[in-house]
């Protein structure tokens, strides 16, 4: 079991805990009230209370685990989800309810103080509006997961530490791979390029339903793929899609190209433009499909769009989409582009997928084209 597994399971195993727990504590409560004589009510409310503790220690420790170990994502991506900060607002909330519970809890179980009809209720009302708030913060969490409140930006916002170093050619450094285009350059590629409005529009195809990544998939691709940077030898590219980031808790699975802000960025495939986002993690991005629409392209970083892009434009392989610089979680003095492929199910979710490594099919498309020539 992966550790990115675990601590998703706990985490919300402990949800679970915590709300089975609290309800049965208020509901013990109730007990007591309508017989005060029946001790057992207030053992039983006791034990809720222990569990709901438990569940909030193995809760909270996941959480800040996944938070600050970005063992799912990067914190400033949390930071910068809206469905992440209203769960924590609820929790926060249920903290503040609870801390004179547990204060008055603590008292009655050390003997130091005697339950009242009074605080029994008290207890018993907080116990059902902490649950609310539980199950309020499931539904945050469960939105968060689908990628509301944020970009849900594929694997971009786990690279904290993208733009540090190259990914590229080998290199351990931030030294550019290609040098700055001219302005002639700028706005056209050799027998590849269009104009933002040239391409015709392509329908939109009905989803694979599956994210399985076939010999044939990638075929496909290699066959219709490009270097998104000028003047990259795709032979050159060295692989960091299986390299640890995060102090070893996460793989990048995406490929970085190191080159001097302003470095036109192309279209690596024909297909579609899906979405245009910035994200805290990501900055400016592209979501874009493939012809096929089986595969998902997404460049992150961007220094600005090109004139006239847009949502749902086609896109010519070749064409001019942006151009690299460092928004978002990059480093300023090394600005670079952020690419990754996912094999997707339905690319209306444009932020999801199973990542495909780059490299090898870039690749196996330029050996493709030699073998072609």
């Amino acid at each position: 079991m992966s550790l990115r597994l675990l601590l998703a399971w706990l985490h919300l195993l402990a949800l679970g805990i915590g709300l089975a727990s609290v309800w049965a504590r208020g509901r013990a409560l109730r007990a007591s009230l309508r017989d005060p004589e029946d001790a057992s009510a207030l053992r039983r409310a006791f034990i809720a209370d222990a569990w709901w503790g438990v569940a909030a220690i193995l809760w909270l420790s996941t959480g800040l685990w996944r938070l600050l170990g970005s063992t799912e994502k990067s914190t400033a991506y949390y930071l910068g989800n809206h469905a992440f900060l209203l769960k924590m607002a609820l929790f926060l909330a249920i903290l503040v309810l609870e801390a004179w519970a547990m204060v008055t809890l603590i008292a009655w179980r050390t003997k130091r103080a005697v339950p009242t009809p009074r605080n029994l209720g008290r207890i018993e009302v907080i116990s059902y509006v902490e649950c609310a708030l539980v199950a309020a913060m499931v539904l945050a969490a469960a939105s968060m997961a689908r990628g509301y409140g944020s970009s849900g930006t594929m694997d971009v916002g786990r690279t904290t530490d993208v733009g540090r170093r190259s990914d590229v050619g080998g290199t351990s450094d931030a030294r550019p791979l290609v040098a700055p285009a001219t302005a002639a350059e700028s706005t056209s590629v050799s027998g590849e390029s269009a104009p933002l409005d040239g391409p015709p529009a392509l329908p939109p195809m009905e989803p694979s339903g599956v994210e399985t990544v076939t010999a044939e998939d990638l075929a496909l691709l290699a066959r219709e793929i490009r270097v998104p940077l000028d003047g990259v030898d795709p032979a050159n590219l060295r692989s960091s899609f299986d390299e640890r980031r995060g102090g070893g808790s996460r793989a990048h699975e995406a490929l970085d190209f190191m080159a001097p802000r302003g470095t036109p960025i192309r279209s690596a495939a024909r297909g579609r433009v899906l979405k245009l986002f910035r994200s805290v993690a990501g900055g400016l991005m592209v979501y874009a499909a493939d012809s096929s629409e089986r595969f998902i392209l997404m460049y992150a970083h961007l220094d600005a769009y090109a004139p006239g892009l847009r949502d749902g434009a086609p896109l010519a392989r070749g064409q001019l989409i942006g151009t690299v610089g460092s928004t978002g979680n990059a480093n300023p003095s090394a600005p670079h582009l952020h690419f990754a492929i996912a094999r997707s199910a339905d690319v209306k979710r444009w932020s999801k997928g199973r990542p495909v490594d780059p490299v090898p099919v870039l690749q196996a498309s330029a050996s493709g084209a030699s073998t072609a020539r």
